[in-house]
C-alpha cells in the first residue's frame, strides 16, 4: 500500500464511523428525580404517574414510554420504564427471603398479562441490586418483549422493548437497556 491508499482507507472509515454515529442518532436522555433514574430513549417519551390500587395498598407508579411504532422508522415498536413503589415492610431488596417469589410473581404476571410465552431468563443484576432478564414471545411469533426488572430497596424498576421478531436483538434494545442509570 501507498500513502494515497492508506489516506483514502482512512478517510473512508472516518466517514463510515460518523455516518454510522448519526444513523443511530441522538438520543433522549429521560431523568427522574422523584424515582431516581435516568435513561435514554430514541426520543421524548411521555410520563404518566399515578396511584394504583392493589392487595396491599395503594403503590405510586411512573410509566415512561415511547412509541415508536407510529413513526415506522425505528428497529423497535415500544421502549417503556415502569417504577412501582411498593410498601418497604413488606417488598424491599434487602429482604432476602422473598426476592425469589417476588421476581417469579412479577415474570409469570409480565408474560400471562400477555398471553405470551417465556423464551429466555436469566440473573441481571445492577450493581448490588437483585435483577432479572427475560424475553417472551409475544403475539404467537408476532413480536419480542424483552424485559429487565431490578428491586432497588422498596422500588421495582422494569425496562422493556417490544420489537418484531427478525429484530429481536438490536443495537437499540442495548442501548436503551445499558443506558439505565440510578441518580446519586
Amino acid at each position: 500500500m501507498n500513502l494515497k491508499s492508506d489516506t483514502h482507507l482512512l478517510t473512508s472509515i472516518a466517514l463510515l464511523t460518523v455516518l454510522s454515529s448519526f444513523a443511530l442518532g441522538k438520543w433522549f436522555l429521560f431523568e427522574d428525580k422523584e424515582f431516581g433514574f435516568k435513561i435514554e430513549f430514541p426520543e421524548e417519551p411521555t410520563a404518566t404517574p399515578q396511584m394504583i390500587d392493589s392487595e396491599i395498598g395503594q403503590l405510586k407508579m411512573n410509566i415512561v414510554m415511547y412509541d415508536a411504532s407510529e413513526k415506522g422508522n425505528d428497529d423497535n415498536l415500544l421502549y417503556m420504564t415502569n417504577v412501582t413503589e411498593y410498601p418497604d415492610s413488606l417488598i424491599n431488596s434487602d429482604r432476602t427471603d422473598i426476592l425469589d417469589k417476588f421476581f417469579r410473581g412479577a415474570i409469570d404476571g409480565a408474560v400471562n398479562n400477555v398471553k405470551g410465552k417465556l423464551l429466555t431468563e436469566e440473573v441481571k443484576n445492577l450493581a448490588d441490586y437483585p435483577g432479572r432478564e427475560i424475553t417472551v414471545d409475544y403475539g404467537q411469533g408476532m413480536a419480542i418483549i424483552r424485559m429487565r426488572l431490578f428491586l432497588i430497596n422498596n422500588r421495582a424498576y422494569m425496562l422493556q422493548t417490544i420489537t418484531e421478531t427478525g429484530k429481536s436483538n438490536n443495537e437499540s434494545i442495548h442501548r436503551f437497556m445499558d443506558s439505565f442509570e440510578l441518580l446519586k
